[in-house]
């Protein structure tokens, strides 16, 4: 029976009907207490007494009430009202996923917003170890500003992940219908497993969402028969059309991302939502390749060496210096999917488990080289060693992790469980020590008598020091690294160096351990440096990476990944990269997917507070150059401008949950963001017309409209309190300074002359300052509003350019050096006429670990977000490789 308006249930007063369906109707009402408008789900007293219904109703509740997520709909309360179960919930204004597709696809850009708000809420659910199960567009609302909601857990089975780290819903295991051959779902959504009335877990989800990101693309179902049992079976054995072939403008990368949540198997699928949800961000707005920042070599070298080269050193100087700024698009014969595995800054030397499940990799991020290892599906990241480790490396069954220690200047090569467990000492003296695969014989550099100088030699040895080294091969002069058994253990490979202390050029070179011969293949340009080189898992192939370089002085910064046939000495293009990868590390994952090093700058948002309790945490992550970081006037929110589409566009972040937004999409740059006070609107500087303009939108991105007609260069806006009026800087010789202009683009007038940059308007409204430049320091000014009457404050002598008003009004905080050179966050009181130099002082807590480009202040102060720049290494996934093929090695 429907429940008349004015009605209550509970202490909700019921306003009207919105809808019903299989689990009950649902009322708008409004909550008396709060003041606010609710949703109310009701299941009818008349249907009550079934257990079964009245058990997945309550499940729902239990389950979305453990969740905390802007993507998931908020539940505020249950309750019994005569019989009847009710649950509250917010009010959601907009319409369901199935009407805004109305039959029809939607632009690839909105399909690809929604799909990650979908992912980044699906992820927070099944950390909560929440699986939804009846994931369709039914079940998914967009609210009226672009929001993403997932609806009705009323199929939500509720697990608990055996041995899982961190918080967990006390929830009990829930079946809510799940017994053995009980098909639960939506026809056309589930999974093959769902259909076969297998359990169901996250991996299902993943499916279903596939499906979902299928039919926004392409407006077409991914399974659909004339019947029931045709759609089944479509779900079991048929792919869907590939959406690049239905609707040329949809990215090749992007359907690789539908195919792969569409996998038949589950293990062939992503392994978890987060990982989906970071591959469609690095896929968003870039027309199917990531974005990555051009290379600084590491300086590691090998895999397999503790020792580097004096020129490796040099080249690495170089890299950084040339391409430390630059962006440049990849380029791939197959377009290869890219997604980023750590973010510590500093992960290289990857080796992956046989079955490419796990990864062990070093990393310094504590301050000491360790051996990690990271579990793909789950994401968990441990240290299995103490340090300092050179090298890393897993047995070939899987359960061994070797690595390589120096002990009293020698290499120590070592072994320690996969588990875990005290490493035991394998063998000394041994360096770029290669272990076989049975285990048995270990390859390295060293020889048992020293040859004539400059001469490498490769020696063998047993493992269990039962007999003693000899020597295998040598070589004339240079060095060898990169050591790597085949996989039947008959051939080492390696990278030998030519003569004299230059890098440039060298040779890969297969040895035969029966009898040392050994012979030697040029690689594909004679002139690059080459990384790595690892076996193909065929044992036909070498892998190798190189980077582009005809001499130390003439750089490409393009790192590129070949496949050399043995006996033929056929070398194939894989990869291209405008970086340097795989100079440490190159593994083999699985069919088509590897993982390498890869070096970069970085400069992304990292939060702090001046609370110990409260550490640091980077708000953005990846290779891409994030800058600019601006609070929301609720402090919800951080915009900021990136390079991570190609170009510079304007995105935007949460703080809680970590979802990410793209709010520009142009050829031009965007840049330098800010809200008005009241945070319904963005302003920022764009070129899209030519010169850099001033442009105001909503606060999604949309309605854009420019404000400006300077002509030359109008940057930095900042709003006034009331957001009528923009302040900015002119950057014209005709008529360069301090501007401002109505929000409606009329009344524009100079307030300051001369060469003026990085204003910002105090929060109570009635100053500006802005920073000036001579001889090589900058001053920081301020000037009154709206006429720009000049003040008595000021700060000279700045290393810095940015500052930023406290909430108060009373302080400015500035970027700029201290006595020791080191940069830092500085406050000075505000006066308009009085000096307050005395009053500077180091802001506590918010040290920056390196260097910062700008950095923004939250509402309340009590947060700073920079812009920091680092540079490291990070361990890089590639898909879409072709040919690469795991398996028994060649006969």
């Amino acid at each position: 029976m429907t429940i008349a308006a004015g009605s209550r249930l509970g202490p909700y007063e019921v306003l009207g009907l919105l809808g019903a369906g299989g689990m009950g109707e649902v009322y708008r009402a409004r909550d008396p207490r709060l003041g606010r408008d609710v949703a109310i789900k009701v299941l009818p007293a008349t249907v009550s007494s079934d257990a079964d219904r009245v058990r997945r109703f309550e499940q729902e509740a239990r389950a979305a009430g453990v969740l905390n997520h802007p993507n998931i709909t908020a539940v505020y309360d249950v309750g019994r009202e005569e019989g009847s179960l009710y649950v509250v919930t917010e009010l959601l204004e907009g319409e369901t996923l199935r009407s805004r597709l109305a039959g029809s696809a939607l632009p690839p850009r909105r399909a690809l917003d929604y799909a990650v708000q979908v992912a980044h809420g699906l992820a927070a659910a099944h950390e909560k170890g929440i699986v939804h199960r009846d994931l369709k567009p039914e079940n998914l609302f967009v609210t009226n500003d672009g929001r993403v909601k997932i609806l009705d857990f009323g199929l939500a089975k509720l697990t608990q992940r055996e041995g899982a780290a961190g918080p967990q819903t006390n929830l009990p295991t829930a079946s809510a219908g799940t017994e053995p051959g009980m098909v639960m779902g939506t026809l056309g959504y589930m999974s093959p497993e769902q259909v076969r009335g297998k359990p169901a877990d996250a991996r299902s989800d993943i499916f279903s969402f596939g499906a979902i990101l299928y039919e926004m693309l392409s407006g077409k179902r991914a399974f659909h028969g004339d019947s029931a049992a045709d759609t089944m079976s479509a779900i079991l054995r048929e792919d869907p059309p590939e959406l690049s072939v239905t609707k040329a403008t949809i990215p090749p990368g992007l359907d690789r991302i539908v195919r792969h949540c569409l996998e038949k198997s589950p293990e062939q699928r992503f392994h978890s939502a987060h990982d989906l949800a970071f591959d469609l961000e690095a896929l968003s707005g870039t027309s199917g390749t990531a974005v990555l920042a051009a290379p600084a070599t590491r300086a590691y070298g090998s895999a397999w060496r503790i020792v580097l080269p004096a020129g490796l050193l040099l080249l690495g100087t170089v890299l950084g210096a040339l391409f430390g700024g630059r962006l440049l698009r990849p380029t791939s014969p197959e377009a290869p999917t890219l997604s980023y595995l750590t973010f510590s800054g500093d992960d290289w030397a990857p080796s992956a488990s046989p079955d490419g499940k796990v990864i062990a990799f070093l990393s310094d991020r504590d301050g000491t080289p360790k051996v990690w290892l990271k579990e793909l599906a789950g994401g968990n990241e441990v240290a299995l060693t103490s340090g300092p480790e050179g090298a890393v490396r897993f047995s070939a069954d899987g359960a061994t992790i070797f690595f390589l220690r120096d002990e009293d200047g020698s290499a120590t090569l070592y072994r320690v469980p996969l588990v875990g467990g005290e490493p035991r000492r394998v063998r000394q003296k041994v360096p770029g020590a290669a272990v076989s695969p049975d285990g048995r014989l270990i390859a390295f550099t060293g020889a048992p008598r020293l040859g004539p100088a400059g001469e490498p030699v490769l020696s063998i040895a047993a493992a269990d020091g039962s007999e003693s080294p000899r020597e295998l091969a040598r070589f004339q002069g240079g060095r060898l690294s990169s050591l790597t058994w085949s996989p039947d253990g008959r051939r080492i490979a390696a990278i030998h160096q030519d003569p004299g202390a230059s890098v440039i050029p060298a040779r890969l070179v297969v040895v035969d351990v029966s009898n040392g011969e050994h012979r030697a293949v040029a690689p594909y340009r004679k002139r690059g440096l080459l990384g790595v080189v690892e076996w193909d898992p065929s044992g036909r192939s070498l892998l190798y990476t190189q980077m582009e370089a005809v001499s130390i002085s003439d750089l490409t910064g393009v790192g590129r990944l070949f496949r050399c046939e043995i006996g033929k000495e056929k070398h194939t293009l894989l990869a291209s990269f405008p970086r340097a990868i795989g100079m440490a590390g190159l593994a083999v994952l699985g069919r088509n997917r590897l993982v390498l090093d890869a070096d970069a700058s970085r400069e992304n948002l990292l939060e702090t507070t001046a609370s110990d309790a409260v550490p640091p945490r980077f708000l953005t992550h990846g290779s891409a150059t994030d800058r600019q970081p601006a609070y929301s006037p609720d402090g919800e929110w951080v915009v900021f401008s990136s390079s991570r589409s190609g170009n510079w566009d304007l995105w935007q972040i949460s703080r809680k949950s970590g979802a990410l937004r793209r709010l520009t999409e142009d050829p031009g740059h965007d840049w330098d963001p800010a809200f008005t006070p009241d945070g319904k609107k963005l302003v920022w500087s764009s070129n899209r017309t030519g010169p850099f303009e001033i442009w105001i939108a909503e606060a999604d991105g949309s309605a854009s409209r420019q404000l400006t007609r300077d002509g030359v260069d109008a940057e930095n806006p900042t709003a006034t309190p009331d957001g009528l009026s923009i302040v900015y800087d002119s950057r014209n010789p005709k008529h360069s300074g301090l501007w401002i202009v109505r929000s409606d683009g009329s009344g524009a007038r100079r307030i300051v002359e001369g060469q003026t940059v990085h204003p910002e308007v105090s929060p109570d409204g009635r100053y500006a300052l802005f920073f000036t430049s001579s001889a090589g320091s900058n001053r920081l000014r301020v000037v009154e509003l709206p006429a720009g009457s000049p003040t008595n404050f000021e700060i000279p002598g700045l290393s810095g350019n940015r500052g930023r008003w406290m909430p108060d009004s009373r302080r400015i905080v500035f970027l700029h050096q201290d006595e020791n050179g080191r940069s830092g966050l500085f406050t000075q009181d505000f006066a308009p006429a009085k000096n307050t130099a005395g009053s500077r002082r180091k802001l506590a807590g918010f040290d920056p670990a390196g260097d910062t480009e700008s950095f923004g202040v939250s509402p309340d102060g009590s947060r700073i977000t920079l812009a920091q720049i680092e540079w490291g290494a990070s361990l890089l996934q590639v898909d879409g490789i072709p040919g690469i093929e795991p398996g028994r090695p060649a006969p």
